[in-house]
């Protein structure tokens, strides 16, 4: 499709990219919001193929749910519509699915750092090539841009950033440089030139305005204003079957009884399940943008200050503000609750975002709690218990919770939470969070553990009584909770025989989330 896109003239672009927006609609049904941010730069993306020589010359996205138009451009069309399942295409931009994926984009404000990079790399290595990166103006909230713009204008370079700018992220675009409007001022203190261009849409005029700023050379920064169509339909708050709108149910009822709860969220309000929240407490619930170390450390400032902060933080997310938990929260033993969200396996959004490194992270963090509960009723009740000792706590607690569906019809007190089944075996196999709830009972003796962090002594007690214990937990690498129980163990000299079954040493790909526990043996 590249080259049938090379050979049309100027005028001929219109009617292309309109027959290709319709096509790619025809062919995705998942992940609408996604679609509708590759619709708004779906004549960006025309016009950047039909001017550069990809993929020599360099296109770099950020985040990389603009890329629908991208993919179907380079060879995979028809690919969309098995795109984020089992064996089908990733739903981001990832390099060893086509050469035109020039840079993996998962996470944000990434992309100006690796256009830094390539400008470094092509200069000792006398490329001479153009250079551009794509990012949305959400994703500037993210203080990893500012570095990379200012560290970029101090090298001796040609590279063009474009500003995608439609007032949006997931959540609206926050922060002063946006509802001031001030990215003029902003890129020229900077040291780039600055250009606005009004008509995205417009893909004769934007082809020849893409044109204009290359011909200039040096360090350029094109402003794009475009709109996202409308696709979703409304998100539903109706009572549901998931971790994520029991979560909502149990923070509201916390925050009626304790008016000092303030909650933070990078931009993940509307993902979470939480936006109605938005309205009822308006002034004590936080979007900060997408900047998690930010978000981490503006909630230990109000911890100092005096007020109750709650951080809900997407679990792959959680790993870009490790730094700030350790040094900011941790290490000054202030009170701030972790709704964790996203923890495990999320299913098609892929490798970039399985929430299953945090876990080896936050359980090596001194002074730290970790709960994990198995289902919505467990949820209800940590949230409920975070909430009534809070003022008590002299570090960060910890609540992780998977992207998955979940009941609540049996309420319990966070005391009940430890679950054994004693059938009389000779192993005992410990297993904490959602797992826990599909684990095939009479087996084995089986203790699903809510808190893994510090190890309940009861629980310890056991260890020493089977001739071999098996682990069971969705996380990657040996830390965890199968960390503080091997830990444990060989502390204890007890030679109980152990017996890991964790995800592999390696990143695990998209599809549904039970088909990809089953497949790693996590569950029967």
């Amino acid at each position: 499709m590249i080259t049938n896109l090379r050979a049309l003239e100027p005028q001929e672009l219109s009617d292309f990219c309109k027959d290709l927006k319709k096509e790619v609609i025809s062919k995705v049904s998942d992940k609408i919001p996604h679609l509708e941010s590759s619709l708004a730069v779906a004549e960006l993306t025309v016009a950047l193929h039909y001017i550069l020589n990809t993929p020599k010359d360099v296109l770099i996205w950020d985040v990389g749910h603009q890329g629908y138009i991208h993919k179907a451009l380079t060879g995979r069309l028809d690919g969309l519509e098995s795109q984020r399942t089992s064996g089908g295409i990733s739903g981001f931009l990832k390099r060893d699915e086509s050469p035109y994926d020039f840079f993996g984009a998962g996470h944000a404000s990434t992309s100006i750092s690796a256009l830094a990079g390539v400008c470094i790399a092509d200069h000792a290595n006398k490329v001479f090539r153009r250079r551009v990166a794509v990012i949305g103006d959400g994703s500037l909230t993210g203080g990893q841009s500012f570095e990379a713009l200012n560290h970029l204008a101090s090298i001796d370079t040609s590279a063009l950033v474009i500003l995608n700018d439609n007032d949006q992220s997931i959540d609206d675009t926050i922060g002063g440089l946006h509802i001031n409007g001030g990215y003029k001022e902003y890129f020229e203190s900077l040291g780039w030139s600055y250009t606005k261009f009004e008509k995205g849409k417009n893909i004769s005029l934007l082809v020849s305005q893409l044109q204009a700023c290359m011909a200039q050379g040096g360090k350029q920064v094109l402003h794009l204003r475009t709109k996202k169509p409308n696709l979703s339909p409304p998100k539903s708050y109706e009572p549901g079957t998931t971790f994520q709108w029991w979560a909502a149910e149990a923070l509201r009822s916390a925050m009626e009884s304790q008016r000092k709860i303030h909650v933070i969220s990078p931009a993940m309000f509307a993902g979470s399940g939480f936006a109605p929240l938005r309205d009822e407490f308006p002034l004590r619930m936080h979007d900060t943008g997408i900047n998690e170390p930010h978000a981490v450390t503006l909630a230990a400032g109000m911890a100092v200050a005096d007020v109750l902060p709650w951080v809900h933080i997407y679990s792959t997310f959680l790993q870009r503000a490790i730094d700030q938990v350790i040094h900011d929260i941790a290490l000054q033993k202030l009170p701030v609750v972790f709704l964790v969200d996203r923890a495990g396996l999320v299913g098609a959004d892929g490798p970039t975002h399985h929430g299953v490194f945090d876990s080896g992270m936050l359980h090596d963090v001194p002074g730290a709690m970790i709960w994990q509960p198995k289902d919505g009723d467990e949820l209800q009740a940590m949230i409920h218990q975070a909430a009534h000792i809070q003022h008590e706590l002299q570090g960060p607690l910890f609540i992780r919770y998977p992207k998955d569906k979940t009941v609540c019809d049996s309420p319990v007190s966070f005391e009940e939470m430890r679950h054994e089944v004693m059938v009389g075996s000779n192993s005992l196999l410990v297993s904490t969070g959602a797992l826990s709830a599909q684990v095939k009972q009479g087996l084995f003796d089986h203790v699903h553990l809510a808190q893994t962090k510090p190890l309940p002594v009861a629980f310890c007690e056991l260890l020493g009584n089977y001739d071999s214990v098996v682990l069971l937990e969705e996380a990657n690498g040996f830390g965890g909770m199968t960390g503080m129980v091997s830990a444990f163990m060989s502390k204890a000299d007890i030679e109980t025989k152990l017996v890991l079954r964790k995800i592999p040493d390696a990143f695990t790909d998209h599809g549904k989330r039970n088909e990809l526990l089953r497949e790693l043996g996590l569950i029967p």
